[in-house]
Formats: structure tokens, C-alpha cells, sequence
């Protein structure tokens, strides 16, 4: 269903424009994505769609043909570019963005399997080291994202475009009481292993548990010290040069890749 917008007033467009902003995505349930791939990649996904906003410059024609699947039961917002480009996040619009319903997972669900493995993040505020560290899961094949409380917000569009859809794959989990939330992973039985400046070395590190937590703070601070003490084993990426300290992104990969292998889900 097309509908032809012109007014910035309009109703659905002034809810685009609140979605701009966390406390809105929080209301609504909902978050925007912009960009032909990713656009393209929520629609054959499958993605819970609230409705498609197309500038009138933009191929709508073209972009269907090229759709595996049909888009006739999609509400279509076509709208001037001018008015497009007032309600994009990015400065070189495309022309194109969806509103998604964001899902919902429990972690319920997830602590009562007999095997999993999560990145747990710490305050790890940059939006595009979370998008990374989210998108660096999913290559990974990992089973979810818990933030804690003091993460940055992972609909926001610039996390959003970082995960270059694997917001899409990969369940996210945010929790605002960390204490409750380890308490849980020790009663599951999970291993928790955190990144720290001082523990053993990641590589001499054993592996081969079946539920693992890995915990990555952030940069300039690291893991809070008293979510340390839940840590079954803390370990740290050895560096031979002179820096003192990893990209969190960076870092990440290198342990979530580093505990796969030693897991064994993952080919040598």
C-alpha cells in the first residue's frame, strides 16, 4: 500500500522523526534502518515492518524487481527527497529506510540451554564499536549480546548501520541489574570469563565449557571491578609493543574468536 506524503507534519513522519531519538524506540518498539542493503536484507529476512520510506528520486521500481520476495502487503511512505533528506540519519541519503519492530528475547529462554555462548558488554559506549562487536558475533556464530546498563543504545542508526544487519540475526538482551544477571549465569553453570589488564593470558587460557560468557568493557575504564569478582577466569590479549591497550571492537574479536576455537565450534 503507497501512500504519497508531502507535509514534514504529517503524522507518520513526525513518528520517523521521534524515532531519531532513544526515548521514542523505547515507546514505539521500533527503530529505523536506512540503506538499499540493509533495507533489502530486513525485508527477505522477514523483519516485523511497520512501514518502508522511499523518496520519490529513489528506483522504488528498481528496488522491487531486485526483492526475492513480494512487498504489496508493506505500508510505502513516498515522500519528496527534500522532506527525505530532513528525516535521514546520514549525510549522502540513499533514499530508503524502514521502520522495524524491534523483537523481543528473554533471557530465560537463552540461560536454560545446555550450551551457549554471549558477548557481555560493559559500558561500552561508542556506537560503532558496538555495532562491530554485534556483527563480529554473528561471523562468530554466537548466540546473543547482553548489555549492561551504560551501554549505548544498539538501535540507535549509527550502531544499526555498524552491524550491517546482523542486528537482524543476533538477539540482544539489555539488563539493567548486572548483579542479578551474573548471579544467574553462575546458577547456570556458565563459565564467565572477563577481559582484564591484569589477568593470565588469553591464549594459555583452556577452554572447552559448554556455557560461556565472555565480559568486555570498555577501553578507557575496562570491566567494573565488582563485576570482576564473579569472573571464573580473567584473562588478557598479551601485547608486545608499546601500546597498553586494544579498540574494544578489536579486542572483542580477538576473544570471541580465541574462546570459539578452543571450544571447538568453529574449524581450525
Amino acid at each position: 500500500m503507497e501512500e504519497y506524503i508531502t507535509s514534514p507534519h504529517n503524522i507518520s513522519i513526525k513518528r520517523v522523526k521521534m524515532l531519531h531519538h532513544k526515548k521514542y524506540r523505547d515507546i514505539y518498539g521500533q527503530y529505523l534502518v536506512e540503506g538499499v542493503k540493509m533495507v533489502k536484507e530486513a525485508v527477505e529476512q522477514g523483519e516485523s515492518i511497520w512501514a518502508l520510506v522511499v523518496a520519490r528520486g529513489f528506483d522504488w521500481s528498481g528496488f522491487k524487481e531486485q526483492l526475492n520476495v513480494g512487498v504489496d502487503s508493506l505500508r510505502v511512505l513516498i515522500v519528496e527527497d527534500r522532506l527525505f533528506s530532513s528525516i535521514s540519519d546520514t549525510q549522502t541519503p540513499q533514499g530508503l529506510m524502514a521502520v522495524v519492530n524491534k523483537k523481543e528475547y528473554r533471557l530465560e529462554q537463552l540461560l536454560c540451554r545446555p550450551s551457549f555462548f554471549i558477548a557481555v558488554l560493559d559500558q561500552i559506549r561508542d556506537p560503532g564499536n558496538l555495532g562491530t562487536i554485534i556483527r563480529t558475533l554473528d561471523a562468530a556464530g554466537g548466540d546473543g549480546v547482553v548489555l549492561l546498563k551504560g551501554c549505548a543504545d544498539p538501535y540507535n542508526p549509527k550502531v544499526v548501520r555498524s552491524t550491517m544487519g546482523s542486528i537482524f540475526r543476533v538477539p540482544l538482551y539489555e539488563v539493567d541489574d548486572h548483579i542479578d544477571f551474573f548471579n544467574r549465569l553462575l546458577e547456570a553453570k556458565a563459565h564467565i570469563l572477563v577481559s582484564h589488564l591484569h589477568g593470565s593470558n588469553l591464549f594459555e587460557w583452556p577452554g572447552g565449557y559448554d556455557k560461556i560468557a565472555v565480559v568486555i568493557g570498555n577501553e578507557s575504564e575496562g570491566v567494573r571491578q565488582e563485576i570482576c569478582g564473579f569472573a571464573s577466569s580473567l584473562v588478557k590479549i598479551p601485547m608486545r609493543g608499546g601500546t597498553e591497550s586494544l579498540n574494544a571492537s578489536v579486542a572483542a574479536g580477538i576473544l570471541i574468536y580465541e574462546v570459539l576455537r578452543k571450544s571447538k565450534q568453529i574449524a581450525p
